[in-house]
């Protein structure tokens, strides 16, 4: 454990003793369930599920993707069926950027939810990619990446996005420099077609001025209550974790929450500085997680698979040494100051 994971896993520490006096003092029912579930969730991925994914992060990955894809595979079927038999699935079918007939949910009752798991399989089989060079995860991200698309999922995209930049950017500079560039590039040419404009438009209907709304209203009543919060079993809409842990528990333990969630960030951000493969994706993955928690609501503690994935990547940055035992590419070794050969 670094020297900085220590005040963050503190943070987290009074998060929880945050809880209990939120409970002792409002009697809301509804935290008793993130008293108990946070301190499980904690030692559980933290402790034990964190140091084996750190010992062996292929196999996770591999896993990990492999469930996605047949989540992805299973989502195309069902959209199969909805156009070829009277078989009717909830969202399949829907529009994807504005063309009708593609969306895919698979088992989730909201395709979002399918968006998120397959932007986080994406990011882990583009790792895998750019690691092994072997044909299989390719194969692997393509499928994936194809079911984020027909979730028309756009928050996860962007995420998906923000997270890629993020780890060509601590790789190669200029290879993420130039990725954003020609993302944007493709983005402003989609929107500037009629396609485009439409689906744009209801973007910023839905996506923005309604959230904005949501957050407005959840942040004027928090503000009733700023020291012990709605508890969880209000009625308000938020899409946004952060809005939504300060309307639930007040700015005081809201505020501590965050701050341990940024802390782990920070953490994992000093780490990857230091030329490990394994580290640089840990910090993209918390980067791909926190711009779903601008539009998302999860919290480390819940039983989703949102809050389940930040749980363990929290767990990874801050309990897992810094020195991968993922073997580093030859470019990425050369580079590193205290590198050295294998013993002879």
């Amino acid at each position: 454990m670094s020297r900085w994971a220590t005040p963050v896993l503190g943070l987290f520490g009074a998060y929880w003793i945050g809880l209990v006096l939120q409970f002792v003092l409002t009697g809301s029912v509804s935290i008793v369930p993130y008293i108990v579930l946070t301190p499980i969730v904690v030692v559980t991925l933290f402790f034990l599920v964190a140091p084996v994914v750190r010992t062996a992060p292929r196999s996770f990955l591999r896993g990990l993707v492999s469930a996605v894809g047949a989540l992805t595979v299973l989502g195309i079927v069902l959209l199969v069926l909805e156009h070829t038999t009277s078989a009717s699935f909830p969202w399949t079918g829907n529009n994807v950027f504005g063309l009708p007939g593609y969306r895919i949910a698979s088992i989730y009752a909201n395709p979002n939810a399918l968006g998120f798991v397959t932007a986080v399989a994406s990011l882990s089989a583009l790792w895998g990619v750019l690691e092994t060079r072997r044909p299989i995860w390719g194969v692997a991200f393509v499928v994936v990446f194809i079911g984020l698309v027909l979730t028309d999922a756009t928050m996860a995209l962007a995420a998906f996005l923000a997270a890629t930049v993020t780890l060509f950017v601590l790789r190669s500079p200029a290879l993420g420099v130039g990725f954003a560039v020609l993302s944007t590039i493709a983005a402003v040419g989609f929107f500037l077609t009629e396609t485009g404009l439409s689906y744009l438009t209801l973007l910023i209907e839905r996506g923005g001025s309604e959230r904005l709304e949501f957050w407005q209203a959840a942040l004027s009543h928090a503000a009733e209550t700023p020291l012990v919060g709605a508890g969880f079993d209000h009625e308000l809409q938020t899409h946004n974790s952060f809005v939504a842990i300060v309307l639930n528990l007040g700015y005081l333990v809201g505020g501590v929450y965050i701050l341990a969630i940024l802390g782990s960030v920070g953490t994992a951000l000093r780490k990857a500085r230091t030329g490990s493969p394994w580290d640089e994706f840990v910090f993209s993955m918390l980067v791909l997680l926190v711009f779903q928690m601008l539009t998302e609501s999860f919290t480390l503690g819940g039983l989703s698979t949102e809050s389940w994935l930040l749980a363990t990547f929290v767990g990874v940055s801050l309990l897992c040494s810094a020195d991968s035992d993922v073997p580093l590419p030859d470019s990425v070794r050369s580079r590193r100051p205290n590198s050295t050969g294998p013993k002879q």
